[in-house]
């Protein structure tokens, strides 16, 4: 199929092979098979090697490329990965034991919203200073314009760290990655060539994180 001036029927095909976005998990790993797998679930080629035409862009979008929707959809883009550091931050405040989990998804969150902002599209940029409040600190681990994640070693407050509520907070949390996949892969399907591939990269990185949140959370999983 030709591709047009502005590349949106390749971009198309890219999001139109992207997975379903998960709503069951597997048995439960352990923790540290937990920890050893997430590295495929960032936006890296490793979780997408497989996946023809899905890969991260990392050079901006070209700016003879950009179109409206595509300063939206990375507006929209960004705007989810901040709920979802904010949901991971909230998270660790309550659950200390599953802190060093949640820190390494809420990471490459943090990246995605990075990666948003490295496209140079305005959109983006605006939400990162809503978001933030403050300028961004260069090299800080939450990513652009976000706050750090709690301290190790805050108190949860009381009663809000039992079984119950873990297993609640993981199925939020998964929730919200399978939502934020969905939208990651609408918002593909709009964007044009110069965005379409990140968009699917983050589509199937949070599809990945909604099965490992998902399967930290299930009866039998271990710590």
């Amino acid at each position: 199929m030709p591709t047009g001036a502005t590349g949106a029927p390749t971009a198309a095909r890219r999001c139109a092979k992207l997975p379903a976005v998960p709503t069951a998990a597997g048995p439960g790993p352990s923790r540290r098979a937990f920890l050893a797998v997430l590295p495929l679930a960032g936006t890296g080629g490793l979780l997408l090697a497989g996946m023809s035409g899905c890969t991260t862009s990392t050079g901006g979008a070209s700016t003879s490329r950009v179109t409206p929707a595509d300063v939206t959809a990375a507006g929209a883009a960004h705007t989810r990965e901040t709920a979802l550091i904010e949901a991971y931050d909230s998270a660790i405040d309550q659950h200390p034991g599953l802190a060093e989990t949640l820190r390494a998804i809420r990471a490459q969150h943090a990246e995605h919203a990075r990666e948003l902002v490295a496209q140079g599209l305005p959109e983006a940029a605006t939400a990162t200073a809503t978001a933030a409040g403050t300028p961004a600190t260069t090299g800080a681990p939450a990513g652009a314009g976000l706050r750090s994640s709690p301290a190790v070693g805050t108190p949860p407050p009381a009663g809000s760290d039992t079984p119950e509520t873990r297993a609640t907070t993981l199925s939020a949390l998964a929730e919200l990655e399978r939502t934020t996949a969905a939208a990651h892969r609408t918002g593909c399907l709009a964007a044009g060539a110069g965005l379409a591939p990140l968009l699917a990269s983050l589509c199937a990185a949070e599809s990945a994180h909604a099965e490992l949140v998902a399967a930290l959370g299930a009866p039998g999983a271990a710590g």
